[in-house]
Parts: C-alpha cells; structure tokens; sequence
C-alpha cells in the first residue's frame, strides 16, 4: 500500500479526532487506497475494512502490535501482542455473498454484519447494551427467512434460539475478520478471559503520536527557519529530520 504523507497524517488527525469509533475506523481505511471512500467501504463485510487497517497499521509501525488489558477479575494489566501477517491471512476467509442458512426447517437469506451496519445500530436506543445491540444487527442482516411449513418469521427475532445461534456462527465462519478476539491469561491471577483486538484503535494511535510528532517537528522548523507549515510538510522525512538534527545541535 502506499506510504501516508505527513500531510495525510495531520489531516486524519484533524478529521477524526471527533469521530465515533466506528466512523474513525471507515475514515482510517479509506486513506489506505484513495479510490476507496467511506461510504463504499461502509457497505463492506466489517472483516474488509479491519484488513485495510492491518494493512495501514503495517506500513506505519510495522507488523507487531502490543496492547495492554485489564484482568475482568483482578484488576491487573495484561499485556499482550499480535502481529497483522497472521491476521491479514484471515481475509482470504472472508465470504462477500454468503449462501442462505439451512437449520431447523428454516431457510436464512443473510449477509455479513458492515460498517453501515455498526453505525446504524449505534443510533438506535438500547443499543449500548450488548444483547439488544446483537439483536439489532442480527435483525439488520436477516434479509428473508422461509419456514418448510411455509410459516415464516419476518425479523430474526423471531427466530428460535438455535437457528439464532447457528447463524452467528455462521457470520463468524464467513467473515473471521469481524470480531477478532484474543484468549489470555492473567499472570497474577491466573485467571483466564478473552479480550478484543481493535485494529482501529491501533491505527488511531499511531496517527494520533504521528500528528504530534509532526505538529512539534513544524514549530521548530517554523521558529527557526521562518517555514510555512506547508513549506515543511513538503520536505521529505529524512530532510526534514536533518533539518530538525541540525536545529537541535546534533548535525554540525
């Protein structure tokens, strides 16, 4: 993928600093590939769109990530990290048109959960709460359902438990990417838990010490050359490092 310029970097900054969770992650990966906007990548599989940020991620710090967590039972840090190659390899996985779900006499028409998706439900009220928010998703992908005694349900609702419960497996299987999660184990406690991995947020961070790495490296150039912060920008890293060597005494 190509390499974000300094100006890149500031202006995601700018534009995300405010944004929903969500709308930063659709905004973070269309940055990645300038034909891609936000909009067509809202209507993507969710396992698209973290591919574009594990990419993203790799090109401006490398493949490994380090978290850290809080142990649900003691209280301690947990620290813990993954790396993009194996995730990215993920994203072969990914199932665009799925087929319909054959279980318990019913006939499932489906898609995978999007981003759209994600930012739909989010405005909908209860949707903080864990089971109301999966109900609402779930009901958003359920596009038919037919019943072998021509019965049929018309939301996912309706549904009985375990036709509800083969479905999301059936989501996890066809889109892998879409909620990844990560099985640790507390070294204090020894307690054992899974915690989410937010690619978003990985991304989010970097930009976010990019930025101010970038907003300081434009003050001492402009205080001591006189420069534009466009005049800056438009230098290449490894000039405007000199640049910066230079002012602080460490390039005679």
């Amino acid at each position: 993928m190509r390499v974000l310029p300094a100006g890149e970097v500031l202006r995601l900054w700018d534009e995300c600093q405010n944004a929903s969770p969500n709308g930063r992650a659709l905004a973070l990966a269309a940055a990645v590939d300038g034909g891609i906007g936000s909009a067509e990548l809202a209507d993507r599989p969710v396992g698209r769109v973290t591919a574009l940020l594990l990419r993203l991620r790799t090109a401006l710090a490398g493949p490994e990530m380090y978290a850290v967590v809080t142990c649900p039972d003691c209280g301690q840090a947990v620290e813990f990290q993954a790396a993009t190659g194996p995730l990215l390899a993920l994203e072969d996985k990914v199932v665009d048109s799925p087929p319909p779900l054959l279980h318990g006499g019913h006939e499932v028409t489906w898609r995978s959960p999007s981003y759209g998706d994600l930012l739909a439900v989010a405005e909908q009220p209860g949707a903080a709460d864990p089971d109301r928010g999966a109900a609402l998703l779930l009901d958003r992908c359920v596009l038919r359902v037919r019943h072998e005694e021509g019965t049929a349900p018309v939301t996912a609702a309706d549904l009985p438990e375990t036709v509800r419960e083969a479905l999301s497996e059936a989501m996890s299987t066809a889109d892998p990417l879409a909620d990844v999660l990560v099985d640790l184990r507390c070294p204090d406690c020894g307690s054992e838990f899974t915690a989410g991995f937010d690619a978003a947020a990985f991304v989010w961070a970097e930009v976010e010490a990019r930025a101010r790495h970038l907003l300081l490296d434009i003050d001492a150039l402009a205080r001591s050359y006189g420069w534009s912060e466009s005049d800056v920008l438009a230098l290449s890293e490894p000039r405007r490092a000199a640049y910066l060597r230079i002012v602080t005494g460490e390039l005679p």
